[in-house]
């Protein structure tokens, strides 16, 4: 038995995809959604305690997200081949959903990062007056070093550090990873079904050039045997005809 007969049509399978799909995912995004906005408040807030409490629950959600992933993708490993079209239009959705959600986890730190090491390279031009309209005079400069700094707007768009003596600085690493390898888990399993659904394209495109192939030999076959024919006729025809004339000369 071949591994493709091994495995089932989608349509026995689709129920239980498409809870996954419409559900169960969807409900584990909405919640990691949550965590993210929590955490974005506590750590503006500086409130490392609760920070720390949200870091763990976020990673729970983390795991349950890449356990329910994995059961979704064990089902999809057993469809039929020649339903990988239609499987991948109906996963596509959710896999760049998650894949989304998880790469805007991630950037919010990144982002902070960015903009505290910016802060951090541009203290030299913090000094420096500069020239901003003032909101009170119409039509005249003023050169009002708080209201220009670009530091004031950094503190509004950039989270602050998490002290390392702090608890939440170890439970955001762990959070970390744990989104890392769920990224790349869906990084995986997008990867999996393109390659079999490459596979499928390659196999039916040998198959449409043998088919080809035969035809063409077919078609050359048939012209050989005509034309041996045709000759082997002719041969017998010149043989009678000579035949003839050697029986009128005697």
């Amino acid at each position: 038995m071949s591994e493709d007969e091994e495995k089932v049509k989608l349509r026995r399978l689709e129920p239980a995809i498409q809870k996954f799909i419409k559900i169960v995912i969807p409900t584990d995004l909405e919640r990691l959604r949550k965590h993210q906005i929590n955490i974005e408040k506590y750590q503006r807030c500086r409130i490392w305690d609760k920070l720390h409490e949200e870091h763990i629950n976020a990673g729970r959600t983390v795991q349950q997200l890449r356990s329910n992933i994995r059961e979704m993708e064990s089902l999809c490993l057993k469809v039929r081949k020649d339903d990988l079209g239609l499987l991948k239009r109906m996963i596509d959705p959710v896999k760049e959903e998650a894949s989304a959600a998880t790469a805007e986890f991630l950037q919010l730190h990144l982002e902070s990062v960015e903009e505290l090491k910016k802060q951090l390279n541009d203290e030299e031009t913090l000094s420096q007056p500069s020239l901003t309209r003032s909101m009170t005079v119409g039509g005249t400069f003023h050169s009002t070093k708080a209201e220009a700094s670009p530091q004031s707007l950094t503190q509004i768009y950039a989270l602050p550090e998490i002290p390392r003596d702090q608890n939440a600085a170890e439970s955001w690493e762990t959070l970390e990873a744990d989104l890392i390898e769920l990224s790349q888990l869906v990084t995986e399993f997008s990867l999996l079904v393109n390659s079999q659904q490459e596979k499928i394209d390659s196999i039916e495109d040998h198959v449409n050039s043998a088919a080809v192939n035969v035809q063409e030999g077919t078609k050359n076959l048939g012209k050989n045997l005509s034309r041996t024919s045709l000759q082997r006729h002719s041969g017998a025809e010149t043989h009678a005809y000579t035949r003839v004339l050697d029986l009128l000369q005697d």
